[in-house]
């Protein structure tokens, strides 16, 4: 069953240069209890879609079309009043810096406690015991003094578990990670992973995983959207991007072929995608990836591809999306 489903979202900031289309026809699903990870290079909307779910817009921005289901329930059209009632509750967020996200001025315990008396409506004792929990559960050694620190005495990897902490008291259906172990080091983000990945077992929470690293896809996910220009270019389940399949879009291909192996004997440099991602005012015509795709043609400068289904579960936003390249 769907926990989540977007349907042709639009999300659009709107400036003195015009319109800005962050989210440009983004169709997603969440399945219970499944992982979705969403990759993309920096500027693929794959944060402002997250921001779209949860309605945390800028004052310029808003969602313009399309509809948002949750739990079987539409919450696009829901005013700012009944959204404050599911954030937190039902979908929490874990941001990318869990230093700017925390508020330095207030202890850990203060910080979960009042996401616990909000919506939860526990007194602060019984907040303040569940906190000490939530710690626990995170794998934090000393819970009862780190819930009484402020955040700058504790170190990032620490941060980022009050963050999940936080995220979980009140043990949310969807868990939107934004990116939440970008900057740690190598050591405590696979820690970081793979305690994500048993909180998810243990409360069946669904994840939906944003990220520009294909290798924490591989780790993570269950199913994959690969996201590009604002729009998904190709979803699918996550054995079809790195164990097979007779399609791919050249985009994902690019993502692939840029990775380093550790088992590799290649000496050569690795494969890079030519180019950048074009600026939202400056979209190009047609296909967007075409000025930077190998396999590009006429009709992709000139014509727009629509998001077709290729395989069971799997859709790719190409005019020729039968693998070409080496993986």
């Amino acid at each position: 069953m769907s926990l989540l489903e977007i349907k042709d979202l639009h999300t659009y900031f709107d400036t003195k240069r015009g319109l800005i289309k962050a989210v440009n026809g983004v169709s997603l699903t969440i399945e219970e209890g499944r992982t979705l990870g969403v990759v993309g290079e920096s500027g693929s909307g794959k944060s402002q879609t997250a921001m779209s779910i949860l309605k945390l817009f800028e004052q310029n921005q808003k969602i313009y079309s399309g509809e948002i289901y949750f739990d079987g329930k539409k919450i696009s059209d829901l005013n700012a009043q009944q959204m404050s009632h599911i954030r937190g509750n039902d979908i929490s967020i874990i941001f990318q810096e869990p230093m700017t996200s925390l508020n330095p001025i207030f202890t850990v315990n203060r910080q979960i406690s009042e996401v616990l008396m909000l919506h939860q409506k526990l007194s602060k004792k019984e907040a303040e015991k569940r906190s000490i929990e939530m710690l626990q559960q995170v794998k934090i050694a000393n819970p009862v003094q780190v819930n009484k620190s402020y955040p700058f005495q504790l170190s990032g990897g620490m941060r980022q578990r009050v963050m999940i902490a936080m995220a979980l008291a009140c043990r949310p259906k969807l868990l939107i990670a934004d990116e939440p172990t970008t900057a740690l080091d190598v050591t405590i983000q696979a820690q970081i992973l793979r305690l994500m990945n048993d909180l998810k077992h243990e409360l069946g929470t669904s994840i939906m995983f944003i990220t520009h690293d294909l290798g924490v896809i591989n780790q993570m996910a269950d199913d994959v959207a690969v996201m590009y220009c604002g729009q998904v270019v190709e979803s699918a389940p996550v054995e079809n991007i790195f164990r097979g399949s007779e399609y791919l879009h050249p985009y994902t291909e690019g993502l692939l072929t840029s990775i380093p192996r550790l088992n590799s004997e290649r000496t050569e440099r690795l494969d890079a995608i030519p180019g950048s991602v074009p600026h939202p005012l400056a979209l190009p015509e047609g296909c967007k990836f075409a000025p930077r795709c190998k396999y590009a043609c006429d009709k992709c400068r000139k014509e727009e591809p629509e998001l077709v289904k290729v395989g069971e579960n799997h859709s790719i936003r190409c005019f020729y999306p039968v693998k070409r390249g080496e993986k």
